[in-house]
């Protein structure tokens, strides 16, 4: 929950920093092939460029976010952008050496060539004995892991901010709640004091006090308030008559 969210802001932390060690191994392991290719006096991949840069992007990231602070669950469109880049970074690895990972061509005339510094000994073609099989098998594990890690930072955020607007909606109703019993104000007179309802009708079914007469803090003016107008009855008339003369005439 975002009142606490310690569990939430735990498992962030802990995914920043898979996402931080993914990036630096594929990093380190990518940037040490392209400064030997350029030893070699040779052109880069550009398909490993494009993963050093998506590395290096997520290094800055993660050590942006990596504090357990609300901004980091409301970064989850850039989770997902991350996303993304590694997993076109992955496929573009991936599609480098296919199935044949270690045996492929690309792997013998390129990543092993260099990686074994076998440009010493001769042109491409030579036997690579499988130079740099571990660190590209790594560098494929940790792209994936990387990507996987984002993903989960972006479900992570999506799961926080609706937990937000739940809380941020119970808080709206309890205050609606609180507004409605506040409707209800006390005009104290004297040492007692009298409940006074706005919406309380009376039996001609209007307002039993007029709002212009309730002032700050729920007082009653006195001055403005005015009883409401009662359907009076006819009131009985006296008349005033002389004495009944009882006597019958003679």
């Amino acid at each position: 929950m975002p009142t606490k969210g310690g569990a939430s802001r735990g498992l962030s932390v802990f995914l920043r920093l898979g996402e931080l060690a993914c990036g630096a191994i594929v990093l380190g392991i990518i940037g040490r092939l392209l400064d030997l290719v350029d030893e070699a006096g040779s052109s880069p991949d550009a398909h490993l460029i494009y993963t050093v840069v998506v590395a290096s992007l997520s290094i800055i990231f993660s050590l942006f976010f990596i504090l357990p602070l609300d901004y980091s669950f409301w970064a989850f469109p850039i989770d997902f952008f991350m996303f993304a880049a590694w997993l076109v970074g992955f496929c573009l690895l991936e599609t480098l050496t296919g199935t044949d990972t270690c045996d492929s061509w690309w792997y013998n005339s390129y990543w092993g060539y260099y990686w074994g510094r076998w440009y010493r000994v001769g042109p491409v073609g030579v036997d690579v004995d499988w130079s740099g099989c571990s660190a590209w098998r790594t560098a494929l594990a940790f792209t994936f892991v990387a990507m996987f890690t984002y993903l989960m930072n972006f479900c992570l955020g999506l799961y926080w901010i609706s937990a937000y607007d739940r809380v941020k909606d119970k808080g709206r109703r309890l205050w609606r709640r609180r507004n409605r019993k506040n409707q209800c104000d006390v005009a104290e007179l004297g040492s007692g004091g009298i409940v006074v309802d706005r919406e309380a009708p009376d039996n001609l079914g209007r307002p039993a006090t007029p709002p212009s007469a309730i002032g700050r803090n729920g007082v009653v003016d006195p001055l403005r308030s005015s009883p409401p107008d009662v359907v009076a009855a006819p009131r009985a008339t006296a008349t005033k008559t002389g004495p009944t003369n009882t006597t019958a005439p003679v």
